[in-house]
């Protein structure tokens, strides 16, 4: 299996966003047995259900609530997975720090297989805004999960089937 891992600050606001979108892809193209997506958070209290909002923007746009309880980042879950998405760059620069052995693998979502990236490497954090941040938040994690679809569809091709 291909593991696919987001990461932002309270793992409650960007990356539920984040994992039923790309849950979605893969559901649509019937990869369920490559690719699994997971997310953590780098301050996450564990057991935190998804913000309100971001659960209201994932439906209105018509994408399935993936079930979220916030995590903390651990060793365990660096280990299981082959991509790590950040949604910040402060994210990226502290998951390299602790984990200095996978930083290979760690990248923003936004900074991610991008030669020339204009503006900022980072997704906005919604938390504490209106719905109309959240919505702005949904339609640029949407457009950078489905720009690198192809390459995690194509990385997943060369991982042995578990």
């Amino acid at each position: 299996m291909y593991n696919v891992l987001f990461i932002c600050t309270a793992n409650i606001c960007r990356t539920p966003i984040a994992v039923s979108i790309l849950q979605k892809l893969i559901n649509d193209d019937g990869l369920q047995d490559r690719i699994v997506v997971e997310s953590a958070g780098t301050w996450a209290v564990p057991g935190q259900c998804a913000a309100p909002f971001s659960e209201q923007v994932i439906l209105e746009n018509g994408y399935p609530f993936v079930d979220h309880e916030s995590r903390p980042i651990d060793l365990s879950t660096m280990n299981r997975a082959d991509l790590v998405l950040c949604m910040s760059i402060e994210h990226r620069y502290d998951l390299t720090n602790i984990f200095p052995h996978f930083r290979d693998k760690i990248f923003t979502l936004r900074e991610f297989q991008q030669n020339n990236l204009k503006g900022s490497r980072s997704v906005l954090d919604p938390f504490g805004m209106k719905v109309e941040k959240y919505r702005e938040t949904f339609e640029l994690i949407r457009s950078e999960v489905e720009r690198i679809w192809p390459t995690i569809k194509s990385r997943s091709q060369l991982q042995k089937v578990s």
